[in-house]
């Protein structure tokens, strides 16, 4: 399979590239420099006879606090470049992957969503990325959405922070306590994505490592697997302080993902040691 990665300089989009590779499919990188998806001139220049069979969107704008500063900006990128990415995918024939977030939930469900739950977000990521669902469904119909959650790896995310914070010997660590989701190893997610394109699936699924925590109870968990004991201090949301507000609860309902592939998902547990265990990779 031919597959172009937008945003292939990111923290999921280096991942699939690397793993897509390695199954012997030819992948086509585009990092931000190289492609624009606010210009939909260079968006049709790079898919147009390219002989792709799919487009994974990765590209985004991702800085959820700033977002709330910079809301043009992020629906520029978010809505309007998934809109020129999907428009020109569904000229072409070419299957679409775009990829969303557990953001775009309130948090107010308080038990694992389902891809069909009412989405409703609090912040203006949230509602752009969802707004690129939406685009995504108007022009590239059929597609696939994949909703992921707390991703960590390479040096990028939660993880690697903390790891950074106690190698630095900051003590207390202050972690939010009151917001609780699902961590996932972005080695996992980008082997899901590939899985999901290569069984042909279509419309929203999560995918997530199994389970759920808050930021403090993972930062526990990384401190006591790397052998350190500092002490976490747990503080609540408006202590922690952020320009944008973030769901209280925003962990993903897994059950359709592992029956279209037809295998569970790892726990955010194992994960995390496996993410451990192989770290020198990426320190």
């Amino acid at each position: 399979m031919k597959i172009l990665v937008t945003g292939a300089s990111g923290l999921l989009g280096a991942e699939i590239e690397g793993l897509a590779g390695t199954r012997g499919h030819s992948v086509v990188p585009l990092t931000r420099a190289e492609l624009d998806v606010t210009d939909k001139r260079s968006v049709a220049a790079a898919i147009k006879g390219a002989g792709l069979e799919a487009v994974v969107h990765c590209a985004a704008y991702t800085a959820v606090d700033k977002a709330e500063s910079e809301p043009e900006l992020a629906r520029l990128v978010n809505c309007d470049g998934t809109k020129n990415v999907a428009s020109i995918c569904g000229s072409e024939g070419v299957d679409f992957v775009y990829i969303s977030t557990d953001y775009v939930f309130d948090g107010a469900k308080r038990a694992p969503y389902l891809p069909g739950d009412l989405a409703n977000p609090l912040s203006v990521y949230g509602k752009t990325k969802l707004e690129g669902e939406k685009v995504t469904w108007e022009i590239a119909n059929p597609a696939l959405v994949v909703r992921l959650s707390w991703l960590y790896g390479d040096q990028k995310g939660f993880v690697p922070a903390i790891l950074r914070q106690a190698l630095a010997g900051e003590t207390p660590l202050r972690v939010v306590s009151d917001q609780v989701g699902q961590p996932t190893w972005v080695r996992n997610a980008a082997s899901t994505v590939i899985d999901l394109l290569e069984v042909g699936a279509r419309g929203t699924l999560h995918v997530g490592d199994k389970g759920e925590c808050s930021w403090a109870d993972l930062a526990q968990e990384v401190l006591r697997l790397d052998g350190k004991e500092i002490h976490i201090e747990g503080v609540s949301s408006e202590e922690f302080g952020g320009a944008a507000l973030r769901p209280s609860y925003s962990v993903l309902d897994l059950t359709e993902t592992e029956e279209v592939l037809g295998r569970p998902m790892p726990s955010w547990q194992d994960a995390l040691r496996s993410f451990m265990h192989c770290k020198n990779e990426y320190w």
